[in-house]
This record gives structure tokens, sequence and C-alpha cells, in this order.
């Protein structure tokens, strides 16, 4: 197992845990994670595909909260896995940059 997947892994963890209880710093966590991903975890060919997750996931994280007793926690996931691709976004930008500036 890779750098890459235990970050991956970690975020998961991470969101779902602090969807069902308190989890202090657990916003840190997930930018920190998700900025980790960004850098190692995204190639120069699937940055799109990243860019273009991250929109949809952000966009349909209140999709499922209508669904009785567990919506509300779907919705709380999603919030936090979207937290993670939107630091990881960041990330993404960066490489760009400087790849750009680099050439």
């Amino acid at each position: 197992m890779n750098a890459v997947k235990i970050v991956r892994l970690l975020a998961i963890l991470l969101a779902v845990v602090a969807a069902f209880a308190t989890v202090p710093y657990a916003a840190l966590g997930l930018a920190i994670l998700g900025l980790a991903n960004g850098f190692m975890g995204v190639s120069e060919d699937r940055r799109i595909i990243y860019l273009v997750t991250a929109i949809a996931v952000a966009a349909s994280t209140d999709a499922l909260a209508s669904i009785p007793a567990i919506g509300g926690y779907i919705t709380a996931i999603m919030g936090n896995i979207s937290a993670v691709l939107n630091a990881g976004v960041i990330a993404v930008f960066v490489m760009i940059a400087k790849d750009r500036l680099t050439e």
C-alpha cells in the first residue's frame, strides 16, 4: 500500500467518522489530507477529471438529504468528501501554475 492510498483511506475514514461524531479539528484534517491527495495522487493526465469530480460532488452534496433517518448523515459524509476534494483542487491549481511557470 503506497502513501497515496493511505491518504485517501484516512480522508474517507475521517469524513465518515466526522459525520457521526464530533471530531476536533476535523476540517483542518480534511483540508490537509485533501491537499496531500491533490499533490501526490492526481497525475497530470487526470487533473481535468479530478476538477470535474470535485464540482459534481459539491453540487450533489444535498441531493440525498430528504431520505428519512439517514439523509443527514449522507449529506454530512458527502460534504466532508467535498471538502477533501476542494482542498485537492487547490493543490491541482498550484501544480498547474507551477507547470506553466516552469515551461
